[in-house]
């Protein structure tokens, strides 16, 4: 483990805030993405379960219409991917964008309680995801990407004010808002990521002990250039089985994390082979682009994938604040045993 430490330590990876602005560009690759497809037709069509079912967006058909309310969520999205963006540079801009951003998958995940048809029920239901869940389930991370995001900024922006010495009074009055609320505690976003992780690889490890998933596998796994093995290996039922055995393996890991980095960094690394390894898949999958709109109009199982690079980014960021506890904690265990002993003290008085 110390060997291991020490080579991640050195890996610019864990550099500076590779970790922050890895998260910030997926998420603005995510909103560019998705808000581009909202403008075409076909994407009209796959929004209706979404929106007709949402709680928080259902209005959207009455006020705009089916088109209408397509694109009022195209420019939205594209709102907060320039905010998003803008953040880079600008941290008013990038609270905005944060904020946008938890608006949005607040909103989508909210959907899912009401999603019709979303638990198989050969599975036996709950929580043996099917349909549309599977592509909202992802949001959970998505959404505590988001807070990270916008925590991260407010924090930044009260402890580095602008050049007059004190940060402007909306951001004040935010910081308050977050501080009353509890969501500035220290470490809050590390929790809540490494939660949200768990709860996809629960959920998403769960479904892959059922012939229904195993079915919904094949495309991913036969187009993998990194687990195509599985089918000549273990069959079809026995390759999603192994993936299942893998994300539990790896869901017990991260929750350990919760009280022992060791264990919680090896679920990190983990985690973040598992999103290379299906981020790897997009090449290679067909019909991903719409034939009708082409490039970059997303199609068919490419939207599910392409949130992956948020996952993956999550992943790396956890890699980072475990190879950073398990140091302290290692530095603050030699700190103390280098203290001379009282009876030692007592010894030469």
């Amino acid at each position: 483990m110390n060997s291991l430490l020490q080579t991640l330590a050195k890996s610019s990876l864990l550099k500076g805030d590779l970790d922050y602005h890895l998260i910030r560009a997926s998420m603005v690759i995510i909103f560019l993405l998705f808000g581009y497809q909202k403008w075409f037709e076909y994407e009209v069509q796959v929004l209706v379960p979404y929106i007709s079912n949402g709680p928080l967006v259902s209005w959207l058909y009455p006020a705009f219409g089916i088109r209408g309310g397509s694109w009022f969520l195209g420019v939205m999205e594209w709102l907060f991917c320039l905010l998003l963006f803008w953040g880079f540079w600008n941290r008013q801009a990038g609270i905005l964008g944060a904020l946008g951003s938890c608006a949005t998958y607040v909103a989508t995940v909210t959907i899912i309680p009401f999603m019709p048809n979303g638990w198989d029920e050969v599975a036996g239901g709950f929580p043996a995801m099917t349909g549309n869940v599977p592509f909202l389930m992802k949001d959970v991370v998505l959404l505590a990407a988001s807070f990270y995001l916008l925590k991260r900024d407010v924090v930044t922006a009260i402890q580095s004010p602008d050049r007059a010495g004190t940060a402007k009074y909306p951001i004040q009055l935010l910081a308050r808002a977050m501080a009353a609320l509890g969501l500035l505690r220290e470490d809050l976003e590390y929790h809540l990521l490494r939660a949200a992780m768990v709860i996809i690889f629960a959920f998403f490890g769960y479904t892959k002990w059922h012939q229904y998933a195993a079915q919904t596998m094949i495309p991913f796994i036969s187009n993998s250039p990194f687990i195509f093995w599985l089918y000549p290996a273990f069959g079809l039922r026995g390759g999603a089985r192994f993936l299942g055995a893998s994300e539990w393996t790896i869901l017990a890991l991260l929750y350990a994390g919760f009280w022992d980095k060791r264990l919680g960094l090896l679920g990190a690394i983990g985690s973040t082979v598992t999103f290379v390894t299906t981020l790897t898949i997009i090449p290679f999958i067909p019909n991903k682009w719409d034939p009708a709109a082409g490039f970059p109009a997303m199609a068919g199982l490419l939207p599910f994938l392409v949130k992956d690079l948020v996952l993956l980014a999550v992943s790396i960021y956890l890699v980072k604040q475990d190879v950073i506890r398990l140091a302290l904690s290692s530095r603050d265990a030699e700190m103390v045993s280098s203290r001379p002993r009282v009876e030692e003290i007592a010894a030469t008085v």
